[in-house]
């Protein structure tokens, strides 16, 4: 028997050619899909954020109970002023200055409720020409800290006697007398 052997010529050249687009396309594939994975990962956390942080909005008819409340809290803490319209809220300064003709001399007084009482939680430094006060209290409560700091300074239109100033506490009140140094008065 003899058999019949054909030999078939063979181009390899234009096989392994064709086959190399074909891993070029696969890769192309393989990285449009990665793309397209993570793209969608991100996707679901960030709606799975925006959904576990979503908080709805107070019904409308319970705003005035609110700012009723707040307006209760602000005067029973700090003496403020209640909330007005446009959420504008004006709160009163713990601190008056005013001139005693009486006893030639400027007077300070701090409220001292808002700094837990206390003249040590309020630093005054008096120059001859400005004074500036810096106090800080904190009240602790059940559920809640707050903090109440106040920073202001005071220019005065005249020269004070830094010597001959006094402080002295009564009740909730600070008060710091500054006399007018007369000396400088007398050199004009």
């Amino acid at each position: 028997m003899e058999e019949n052997k054909e030999f078939k010529e063979c181009n390899c050249d234009e096989i392994h050619h064709m086959h190399g687009h074909g891993h070029w396309i696969k890769f192309a594939l393989l990285l449009l899909a990665l793309f397209i994975a993570c793209y969608l990962a991100v996707y679901y956390v960030m709606d799975q954020m925006r959904h576990a942080y979503y908080i709805p909005a107070a019904p409308i008819e319970d705003i005035d109970r609110i700012i009723n409340e707040q307006d209760k809290m602000f005067e029973r803490e700090l003496g403020a002023f209640p909330m007005h319209n446009k959420a504008v809220m004006m709160v009163k300064s713990p601190v008056e200055t005013f001139k005693d003709d009486n006893i030639d001399a400027y007077k300070m007084i701090i409220n001292l409720r808002p700094f837990n009482n206390n003249p040590k939680n309020v630093n005054v430094d008096i120059q001859s020409d400005r004074v500036t006060v810096n106090a800080a209290g904190e009240k602790t409560g059940r559920h809640t800290d707050k903090v109440y700091s106040f920073s202001q300074s005071f220019v005065l239109p005249e020269k004070i006697d830094t010597l001959k100033v006094t402080r002295e506490k009564k009740g909730h009140k600070y008060i710091i007398t500054m006399p007018i140094d007369n000396m400088d008065l007398d050199e004009d």
